[in-house]
């Protein structure tokens, strides 16, 4: 299996951060990457598609049928250019997960930094956001940037293509890193995506300013991406009388 970038527009990924989502607890990752590229200037840059995803073709805002893919988009940020990867979902799959990571991290290669965004599930009073490193000179590095690293948390380990990505980006000469924010793990906590948002202004000086009120905007992506009732897309795809399988 193997990853093909669709380029879009020229863009230069080595010696920028790259900040990574996927789908995961209370789609914190996702929702924050989301809402840098709506508070920044933005660009998607490349579809990367992956053959690990669910065979789902979905229409464009032009109409027009396009594969599974991960978006790439290139932020210009106050500190310069960064991107960031918006995960469309992930295979269930241990290997498949495994090719995703890798695949991704061939692509970042010269990254400044490859930084996963995910949330904790903690109790509703809990509202922190930290750093979890993946190497020893990485979390002396951080902690004297003033960052808060975790060498403690999360104790029950990571899952999934993020935690992978991050976990073998030192095997790829990368530096990777999660940002974390801690979650009641529900569909209904935006105010831990804006945590997540506030810390990488602080920390690579993106300069959002003043975060607005997104509390609605943001319940409403969350609602969007994590409904109550997990969908049978292809059994959706095979009632709808305007669509058929191919």
């Amino acid at each position: 299996m193997s990853l093909r970038f669709v380029w879009l527009d020229d863009s230069e990924i080595k010696g920028t951060p790259c900040f990574v989502a996927f789908p995961g607890v209370g789609d914190i990752g996702v929702l924050t990457a989301e809402l840098l590229e709506q508070l920044l200037p933005s660009t998607t840059v490349a579809h990367v598609l992956d053959p690990s995803l669910p065979p789902l073709a979905q229409l464009d805002d032009n109409g027009v049928l396009q594969p599974p893919h991960h978006r790439l988009v290139r932020l210009d940020t106050a500190s310069g250019p960064a991107h960031v990867l918006i995960g469309a979902g992930q295979s269930g799959l241990p290997h498949l997960q495994h090719a995703t990571a890798v695949g991704l991290l061939e692509a970042m290669s010269g990254a400044k930094e490859v930084v996963g965004l995910a949330g904790f599930r903690a109790p509703a009073e809990d509202r922190r956001t930290f750093w979890v490193a993946t190497s020893a000179d990485d979390a002396a590095s951080f902690q004297s940037e003033g960052r808060t690293v975790s060498r403690t948390e999360p104790q029950a380990g990571c899952i999934g293509a993020l935690a992978l990505l991050v976990s073998l980006a030192p095997h790829h000469n990368l530096s990777g890193s999660l940002a974390v924010s801690t979650t009641v793990g529900e569909s209904k906590d935006p105010s831990a995506a804006q945590r997540l948002a506030q810390m990488l202004d602080r920390t690579f000086s993106l300069g959002l300013g003043a975060m607005p009120n997104v509390d609605e905007h943001l319940r409403t992506l969350l609602e969007a991406r994590a409904p109550r009732v997990v969908q049978d897309h292809i059994s959706e795809l095979m009632e709808r009388p305007d669509a058929f399988y191919a």
